[in-house]
């Protein structure tokens, strides 16, 4: 009994510990291991998001989607209008991620295969509910972007910026 009372201890030290220095830890890969114990990472931005649409909670998704273009009538639009369009999926969606595209987001952005130094990340989404099947885009990125190496792969705070269906282009992250 004792031993299990120390390693609950150590691992509440350890975990305590990350959520106070976890938002400046930078060792290599250890930003991206204090994201996903901090929750902090693209997917579950996606995943909140979706969980809020099969809720029919329609404020906390509108609440999860990074209005950072709230002065922009367009974007404000399509965050409306999305949302709504995504309640209609119901309690019974489901979905199934596609594709994950990681960018850089610092001086040159571009398509990179190291999810540890992107600064943006395009995920494409296959939702479905009875009849309704669809798939859609979810960009998901760093606010102010990502320098990853240069700056000290400092740990990430996702936002989810901008989500539109197949076919149709992003009103936040333009670049291709």
């Amino acid at each position: 009994m004792r031993d299990v009372t120390w390693r609950m201890g150590f691992t509440l030290t350890a975990l305590l510990l990350l959520a106070v220095v976890g938002p400046s830890a930078s060792c290599g890969g250890t930003h991206q291991l204090v994201e996903r114990l901090l929750a902090r990472t693209p997917q579950v931005q996606v995943e909140r998001f979706l969980g809020a649409i099969a809720r029919g909670d329609r404020q906390a998704a509108l609440d999860l989607w990074w209005p950072q273009g709230a002065s922009d009538e367009a974007l404000e639009a399509r965050r409306e209008a999305m949302t709504d369009a995504l309640l209609a999926y119901g309690a019974d969606l489901k979905y199934q991620v596609l594709e994950i595209e990681w960018w850089r987001a610092c001086c040159e952005p571009g398509i990179i295969d190291d999810p540890g130094q992107a600064g943006a990340a395009r995920f494409r989404v296959a939702l479905r509910s009875g009849d309704i099947e669809a798939v859609y885009h979810f960009d998901v990125l760093v606010p102010g972007g990502y320098w990853g190496d240069a700056a000290g792969n400092p740990v990430r705070t996702w936002v989810l910026a901008d989500i539109y269906p197949e076919g149709a282009a992003s009103l936040v992250w333009t670049w291709r």
